[in-house]
């Protein structure tokens, strides 16, 4: 299914929720005693538009506007320095269909523009369906998404690639006291890369696959700002094998745990001196065939910023984490960015902001041999400065430059990408609610 089909059958579904609430009288919002309840109660009373039942979020999003130095990052020979340009209509709609029941629907039509390579013009499109049922000490959400999208690929190969990705998702949250709360989470997804190449790496055979994960999670929130977790995941992933000689059907087991502080809408940094969460914890990669080696070590993402004097603050992330390699030799590779940067407040509608970041991508040692020595890594270096003006409550611009380099360790291949460019949204953003997720996708 295209993303024009799919914005039509978005269209269509939007018409008829419209309808429908048009003819109902108002209601109060579902919410509950669970958090995941309240953030939703929140979410459908701040929507930027109101029609009968019906809330609606959308904007205008202009992204990457601007002259990029090498699309391809250093992978050709020569660099093809562009034009860019991505422009997207998304689109929320929440629709209260008792005091209890919340259908959430979300569409992403999007253009990708480039100047003179014409290949790499593409469209785009993300839709995501979702059911909210908020009792009072239960919370339960079912939906799905379908995407199909032209993206740069990983940090591995950091090339326009286009994936078609079918999920369906759901969760359970008890709320068992005040400030105590256990959730189930189950989520499964299609990867599909068609025929995808890329200058003789056959990106769709080593990459196809089906994902499914299950999360059994406990939260602590000791107060209305801070909260508290520790998560249990067991992960399953099959591949469409084709005739390989070898599987990369794997198993993944990972424990993480963490918390986040949530600062109030429109602070800078929050009443507490800090923002951001922290998830990080153990995971295991096991490989079902022998010939693949196991891996398994820290895994998780931290996000932290912390308020040093009024209107400044200066920000730590660091990641870490297992992805699969598009190359033969190599079952997956292991991805480590750390790095940091600093915001400072000049107003109350203009920000400023640096951020360093560092990255290293390694593989591990393999009994296959192949395409990728064992030991063979690379590293890559990001500066990134911008300069946020929010014009009025619906329009905001960033002017932003991004300087790149990758590096291929124990040679002198090298690779840049330099960006300068505006992002610019007019309207509402869509939102999502604050409710479990995935350890690793948190």
């Amino acid at each position: 299914m295209n993303g024009n089909q799919l914005f039509k059958r978005f269209l269509i579904a939007s018409t008829i929720l419209w309808a429908l609430s048009a003819l109902r009288p108002a209601a109060a919002f579902a919410q509950g005693r669970t958090w995941a309840g309240e953030s939703l109660a929140q979410l459908v009373e701040t929507a930027r538009w109101k029609l009968g039942l019906l809330r609606v979020n959308g904007c205008l999003d202009i992204a990457n506007a601007g002259y990029d130095a090498d699309i391809y990052y250093g992978y050709l020979d020569e660099a093809v320095p562009d034009f860019t340009l991505a422009a997207g209509l998304p689109v929320q709609l929440l629709v209260p269909l008792s005091e209890k029941v919340v259908v959430d629907l979300y569409d992403f039509p999007q253009y990708l523009f480039f100047l003179d390579t014409k290949k790499e013009r593409a469209w785009n499109n993300r839709f995501r369906g979702q059911t909210h049922l908020a009792l009072e000490r239960v919370y339960l959400q079912a939906g799905g998404g379908l995407s199909d999208v032209r993206n740069r690929l990983s940090p591995e190969l950091d090339v326009p690639v286009r994936e078609r990705t079918n999920r369906l998702d759901g969760l359970v949250l008890w709320q068992a006291s005040r400030t105590a709360s256990l959730a189930a989470i189950y989520g499964t997804a299609d990867h599909d890369f068609g025929d995808a190449s890329f200058e003789g790496t056959d990106i769709a055979r080593a990459l196809n696959r089906k994902e499914s994960f299950f999360d059994l999670a406990a939260y602590v929130q000791p107060k209305s700002r801070v909260r508290f977790f520790l998560d249990g995941q067991y992960g399953i992933y099959d591949f469409v094998d084709e005739g390989e000689e070898v599987s990369r059907d794997a198993q993944s087991y990972g424990v993480l745990g963490g918390f986040d502080i949530i600062p109030r809408q429109g602070e800078l940094v929050g009443s507490l001196g800090i923002e951001g969460s922290l998830s990080l914890g153990y995971m295991k990669f096991d490989m079902k065939d022998p010939r693949f080696i196991d891996g398994s070590g820290l895994a998780g993402a931290v996000d932290l910023s912390v308020e040093i004097r009024r209107r400044t603050s200066v920000r730590a992330h660091f990641a870490k984490g297992f992805q699969f390699s598009v190359y033969s030799g190599a079952s997956f590779f292991v991805t480590t960015v750390y790095g940091g940067g600093v915001t400072r407040q000049l107003s109350r509608r203009a920000f400023i902001r640096y951020d360093l970041s560092f990255g290293r991508i390694s593989y591990p040692a393999s009994a296959l041999g192949g395409e990728v020595p064992e030991g063979f890594f690379s590293r890559y270096t990001t500066h990134t400065a911008s300069a946020e003006v929010r014009l009025s409550r619906d329009l905001a611009m960033t002017f932003f430059a991004t300087l790149g380099k990758r590096k291929l360790e124990d040679s002198d291949l090298t690779g840049d990408r330099n960006f300068f460019g505006i992002n610019l949204i007019y309207g509402r953003a869509p939102a999502r609610i604050s409710a479990p997720s995935r350890g690793l996708a948190r």
